[in-house]
């Protein structure tokens, strides 16, 4: 890839798309921060990466191809076997009379063209497309993985060995190491992270142990395995985490790494005592993935700007609000990508650590020594940090350290647990901060929730009843009438559900002098909201109703996520 990142500073630096300070210190900083270019560009909001694939396919005289928009089939794909697409970042998409296209990250990696060509014995023709949508296109391999998987299960179950819980260490750990045991669950995992979940439960019931997943924020079984097979199961689950593999009655947490392919998943492990065994839960955080940049992660022009300009200020607040699993983390990594460069110190105190992020000081939280997200940022602040990021505001103590962290010249970040962003500053008038403090201090405020994205496989026009409509109608207080609407019928890409990955929405109340007054004067959350409308906040009803009219997701999904 060096080559590559050589050519894409060239023709940026030949072609001025950026200044030529921006460039520069965007590719100091990938050298600094070990990052490539592209992504340093991308992070830094200076490019998106659509815009910077299509003008290097465009300078290097090659078609751009979106993979988003492909759903490749399955005989195209097994013309070049997926540890040859991985290894060499390529995906055949397309064949026809003239030959095979095939699209390419780094089109000028001749070995790689050479072994394409090798493998299928027909002329190739080169397309250049972006990293993100070569990953989501490498991941269609992936499609008869539910075959293989209960193949698997089905040869090993058997072979596995049975144990209980009162079994000594030495047989525990026997088992726990049996081949077919491990074969099992390397097998459930490869497709849990296949079928993109993020997590994975083991549930033990009276008679059998149930694996379930949850995809896209909901929770389905994908197998039943004989209760005999369970006890086996956490005793590997806990040899790889590291946990006491003959303590059955107290809660375990722990953490291992796991690979499929090329990709490293961060593993954390839960194990809690139930009445008929433990049950377990697994989160899976890919550790090889890169956080979004702030416009993949669905912001309107509007709010994308509002934060953008936000995030320059070298001090203040800057919070994102929402329920558990609504995204929050993910948007906190993504400015915090923007702001690591070499002129700023940047610190964190996390429950748990998800992302490894590099020239960051992040701290985890360990309730055993006292480590809590006060203590650990009462010690953050003697390390002289420019950006600290509070895991969590959940206390009066936390909440008056950030606060304080923000007034003395520190740029804050944190989450809290609030259903809007004007429920912000009442939360935290309600932990006991004073209204004069927090008014000088919160800079933007960012709700949001994750919706389920319609499946692009079986996506489709429907209409709506009148009477869903009228709800809209009254709603918004617009007329949605002629509005298009969209649903997924249900296919094999996405399980019959209609749907496939997710999107978020989002509302961003920027904190102007109006807002400010409210906060001293601890006015309610309705009058706050009222003044953020007026200020020209986009409520997240209307950025819900926004993707829809985009063809995003439906309105089941924005009505179940804001509550209408």
């Amino acid at each position: 890839m060096k080559k590559y990142e050589e050519t894409l500073y060239e023709i940026l630096k030949k072609n001025k798309f950026l200044s030529s300070q921006d460039l520069e210190e965007a590719y100091k900083a990938s050298k600094d921060l070990d990052r490539s270019l592209a992504d340093t560009l991308v992070f830094r909001g200076l490019l998106s990466e659509e815009v910077l694939t299509r003008l290097v396919a465009e300078s290097l005289n090659l078609p751009y191809v979106p993979l988003k928009n492909y759903l490749i089939p399955d005989e195209i794909l097994d013309l070049i076997p997926e540890n040859l697409a991985r290894r060499y970042r390529m995906i055949p998409f397309e064949k026809t009379d003239k030959g095979l296209s095939l699209a390419m990250e780094d089109p000028q990696n001749f070995e790689a063209l050479e072994t394409a060509k090798r493998q299928v014995d027909l002329p190739v023709s080169v397309f250049f497309t972006s990293p993100a949508d070569l990953a989501r296109a490498l991941n269609q391999y992936k499609r008869d993985i539910k075959k293989k998987f209960k193949d698997i299960i089905t040869q090993n179950i058997k072979k596995a060995g049975s144990v209980t819980e009162k079994d000594t260490v030495e047989k525990l750990l026997k088992v726990a190491t049996n081949l077919p045991v491990v074969k099992i669950l390397d097998a459930i995992l490869e497709y849990a992270a296949a079928e993109n979940a993020s997590d994975l439960h083991f549930e033990t019931q009276s008679d059998s142990l149930i694996v379930r997943l949850r995809v896209d924020g909901v929770l389905s079984d994908v197998l039943i395995l004989p209760k005999d097979i369970q006890p086996a199961i956490v005793a590997r689950i806990k040899v790889l985490s590291n946990l006491k593999i003959d303590e059955h009655r107290v809660p375990q947490d722990g953490r291992f790494k796991f690979k499929v392919d090329e990709i490293s998943i961060g593993i954390r492990v839960s194990i809690i005592p139930s009445f008929f065994g433990e049950n377990i839960v697994l989160r899976l955080l890919p550790t090889s993935s890169r956080p979004l940049n702030l416009e993949e992660l669905g912001l309107s022009a509007v709010s994308l700007e509002i934060v953008k300009r936000n995030i320059k200020k070298p001090n203040g607040m800057i919070l994102v609000t929402g329920p558990t699993g609504s995204g929050k983390t993910t948007t906190l990594y993504s400015i915090l990508n923007i702001l690591n460069t070499i002129k700023v110190k940047i610190c964190t105190i996390e429950d748990p650590v998800e992302y490894s992020m590099p020239r960051i000081s992040q701290i985890q939280v360990n309730h055993k020594t006292g480590l809590d997200f006060n203590v650990g940022l009462r010690s953050l602040l003697r390390h002289d940090p420019d950006i600290i990021m509070v895991g969590e505001i959940r206390d009066t103590e936390t909440a008056n350290m950030a606060v304080h962290s923000a007034l003395t010249g520190h740029l804050v970040l944190s989450t809290l647990h609030t259903n809007s962003a004007p429920g912000a500053i009442p939360r935290f008038l309600d932990m006991g901060t004073e209204g004069y403090l927090l008014s000088s201090t919160i800079n933007i405020v960012i709700a949001q929730r994750l919706v389920r994205r319609i499946c692009p496989a079986c996506v489709g026009e429907f209409k709506p009843s009148q009477e869903t409509l009228d709800h809209i109608n009254k709603s918004l207080g617009k007329n949605f009438d002629k509005q298009k609407f969209y649903k997924g019928k249900g296919c094999e890409k996405c399980n019959q559900t209609g749907y496939r990955g997710r999107v978020g929405i989002y509302e961003v109340m920027e904190v102007n002098d109006e807002i400010r007054q409210l906060t001293l004067k601890m006015t309610n959350e309705e009058e706050i909201k009222k003044a953020a409308v007026k200020a020209g906040m986009v409520t997240m009803l209307q950025d819900g109703f926004d993707k829809i009219a985009s063809g995003f997701t439906t309105i089941e999904e924005i009505f179940a996520a804001t509550k209408e």
